[in-house]
């Protein structure tokens, strides 16, 4: 009788953690499509409200016009931004091989994240912008998976765009994180498992 009550006990034990653990996992689904959609939205109204893309001449990476488009104005560098909702948005990011085309917002913050990547520092206009994403299926969870010269496209709010290939693929453990992704035209980076960073590393073409 007591290993027959041991044993009801044992499986009862596995029952709930396999309830856990697929509760767990229908809550990551749901994370990942719930951010798959608020980016679609966000991106849909973006792109009703800026220019048709169009090739960065030289100038524009020195200074951005005033586009009456663009509704308002980023300090750094002048970047123009639109807002949608309460955020603003500086343009958008393509990575045409695994299908993602994602709004990018101007600042940095766990709210703004749950929506699209962001801006974690730098500017397009000084071929140093760095974007921060989440692990998310349909945002950032897979750019460690680019190779050496996969296309990244950056369509700004003012309609300008702007094209990278990707230079490096990089895993670091998290401890300094501005020392891990300054100093290249485009850094996008998210955080993995075990405090790393997933760091992609892009020149302009």
């Amino acid at each position: 009788m007591r290993r027959s009550s041991r044993a009801r006990i044992v499986v009862a034990i596995g029952a709930l953690m396999l309830a856990a653990a697929a509760v767990m996992a229908a809550s990551g689904v749901f994370d990942d499509l719930r951010a798959t959609h608020a980016s679609a939205t966000v991106l849909n109204q973006l792109n009703e409200q800026r220019p048709e893309p169009r090739a960065a001449d030289a100038a524009a990476r020195l200074s951005a016009s005033r586009n009456p488009n663009a509704n308002r104005y980023v300090e750094d560098a002048s970047m123009p931004a639109v807002t949608i909702g309460s955020y603003d948005y500086i343009g958008s990011i393509a990575i045409p091989v695994l299908g993602i085309d994602l709004p990018v917002a101007s600042e940095t913050d766990d709210e703004r994240l749950r929506i699209s990547p962001c801006r974690y520092q730098g500017s397009y206009l000084t071929s140093d912008l760095i974007i921060c994403g989440q692990g998310y299926a349909g945002h950032f969870g897979m750019i460690g998976t680019l190779g050496i010269r996969d296309e990244v496209r950056f369509v700004a709010a003012d309609g300008a765009m702007y094209h990278y290939i990707v230079s490096n693929v990089e895993t670091d453990h998290l401890e300094d994180i501005d020392a891990i992704i300054h100093d290249w035209d485009l850094t996008l980076f998210t955080f993995g498992a075990n405090d790393t960073v997933r760091v992609v590393r892009c020149v302009r073409m």
